[in-house]
């Protein structure tokens, strides 16, 4: 009954304004709302990642400190030395030796003519044999034990029924 009382024009501009104030709510309050909502829960969940990291950290750091690393006692670790330019030329039948004592059959040894020319005081040796895979270890152990090896580059395998074709980029220091 009272709004019969009103005139047409007091309720349309009612509505108008009762439209405009739920425009207004939608378009700019419920928005920052879901917005809000939203870190609330990226919130939420960082708090939970960082209570599991501090349940994780004891464990971590009691593991971290096993896994340190020790050099054993039985592998042979020489000092380092640089070869003479006088044992370039016999670096090769050294590594042939060790390669033929333990089982492998030697394929190739090339030289890095680059390393050679560049005077970096490193000589590069690419060697390729084939045999067992298990006698590898006993090859890198002793060539490990080489004083003048100053790195392996890479080590490449691959396996063909019995034997195993393996190239080696050796890294040798040279005066």
């Amino acid at each position: 009954m009272a709004i019969e009382k009103l005139p047409s024009r007091n309720v349309i501009l009612i509505l108008i304004f009762g439209v405009g104030i739920i425009l207004f709510v939608l378009l700019s309050i419920f928005p920052n709302y879901i917005a809000y909502s939203n870190i609330t829960q990226d919130i939420d969940k960082l708090k939970g990642e960082i209570e599991e990291q501090k349940i994780l950290s004891p464990i971590f750091n009691n593991f971290s400190e096993k896994a340190k690393f020790e050099e054993p006692d039985n592998l042979p670790f020489p000092k380092k030395a640089k070869m003479a330019k006088s044992e370039t030329a016999a670096i090769s039948s050294v590594i042939q030796d060790i390669i033929r004592n333990n089982g492998f059959k030697l394929e190739n040894i090339a030289t890095d003519v680059d390393s050679l020319m560049h005077e970096s005081g490193l000589l590069k040796l690419n060697v390729t044999m084939s045999g067992d895979f298990m006698n590898l270890r006993d090859v890198m152990l002793q060539l490990g034990a080489l004083p003048y090896l100053e790195h392996v580059e890479s080590i490449q395998i691959s396996s063909s029924h019995k034997d195993s074709k393996i190239q080696l980029k050796l890294w040798f220091a040279q005066q």
